[in-house]
């Protein structure tokens, strides 16, 4: 913006057709900056992009398929739109598919250029604002994380030190009356308690500020190196394992094997109630090269009423009493779909087990 106006570049190496294009848009809310050199343009464009740029196709040393191709690479967030002599269909084609928004052919009609300018200017200030205000969320999300991440860590000493207390007391029950000593003990698994949470939630900071760096992952050894987590290194015999081939996908070994740990965990703690606990892992091939990884278990499952709660921080369908957990796992697997560009969805029926499938692509 230029004294709060859109700006418009107007390339063209003919200064009439030039003059003609400040007439036309005389008196219009915009700020008009012209070029007879292609290269000088560009220069600015690249310095100082405008909210439209006009550019001719027909013009020496640069002409307008180049002007096109560079813009594409230094300034794809600026729109153009051609204006030329040439009417081929040829020509007209390639310039679109080098990157200009709209099309228009000399002579000009004012009132179309004047209609065409002010749908792509506003365009350009609607993506504009779009992107600032995704700016201002990522901000606003990241300091969000940082202050849970900090609240979590500062929060650690005082429970620390209640518990210890607690613990130095309850060493000396002997002075204290049952009722006394009773509370001491839900003192003590309070603040255990509690610091289950402040671990899941600073992992759940931690895992919304990292980077994701994707390689060729095979989802088949980090399963297996899930599945050894999970059974703390041998596989229970309380549990039937039904593990297909997987694929090998693009993404971050650490943060997928983080997922399939939470998953498998899950898995294990609804089904060990079961007779015979069972979970499968299987794969499914979808369109464009994409993959669904299921997890299975024949545990208690879940009304699907309350499906849209699973992957919130600190949600539980299930109290304490009957299944462990801080009710994080779930929500860190979500963060980590989203962060892999995926999705993660549950399927479940009240005493019949659960399904949990990751879609990556």
């Amino acid at each position: 913006m230029s004294n709060g106006l859109p700006v418009i570049y107007a390339v063209d190496d003919k200064e009439t057709n030039l003059r003609l294009l400040r007439a036309y848009l005389q008196g219009e809310p915009y700020s008009v900056v012209t070029f007879t050199n292609a290269k000088e343009a560009l220069e600015t464009i690249e310095a100082a992009p405008p909210d439209l740029v006009l550019l001719d196709l027909m013009m020496p040393v640069i002409d307008g398929f180049a002007a096109l191709e560079v813009l594409r690479e230094s300034a794809p967030q600026v729109p153009v739109l051609v204006v030329t002599a040439t009417d081929d269909r040829d020509a007209r084609l390639r310039g679109l598919a080098a990157g200009a928004r709209d099309f228009l052919t000399k002579p000009l009609d004012r009132s179309e250029l004047l209609i065409r300018v002010r749908n792509l200017v506003a365009l350009k200030q609607s993506t504009d604002a779009l992107e600032q205000a995704m700016s201002d969320l990522r901000l606003a999300n990241r300091d969000l994380q940082s202050f849970a991440g900090t609240l979590a860590h500062d929060l650690q000493q005082p429970i620390t030190t209640i518990n210890s207390f607690a613990q130095v007391m309850q060493s000396q029950a002997g002075g204290l009356t049952p009722a006394s000593a009773g509370h001491l003990a839900k003192i003590i698994a309070a603040c255990d308690a509690a610091r289950g949470m402040i671990k899941a939630l600073l992992e759940f900071a931690r895992l919304g500020q990292a980077q994701v760096r994707k390689e060729d992952v095979d989802l088949n050894h980090v399963l297996a190196d899930a599945r050894e987590i999970v059974t703390n290194g041998g596989d229970s015999p309380a549990v039937e394992w039904k593990i297909g081939t997987l694929p090998v996908v693009q993404g971050d070994p650490s943060l997928l094997k983080l997922a399939f740990v939470n998953l498998l965990s899950n898995a294990v703690k609804y089904s060990r109630k079961q007779a015979t606990p069972q979970v499968s892992v299987t794969a499914i091939l979808l369109a464009h090269n994409g993959h669904a990884i299921q997890v299975h278990d024949n545990g208690v499952g879940f009304d699907m009423a309350h499906a849209g709660k699973l992957f919130n921080p600190f949600e539980r369908l299930h109290t304490v009493s009957e299944f462990e957990g801080t009710g994080m796992g779930l929500a860190n697997v979500r963060r980590i779909m989203e962060k892999h560009g995926g999705t993660v969805k549950a399927e479940s029926q009240v005493g019949h087990g659960a399904t949990f499938t990751l879609v990556l692509r």
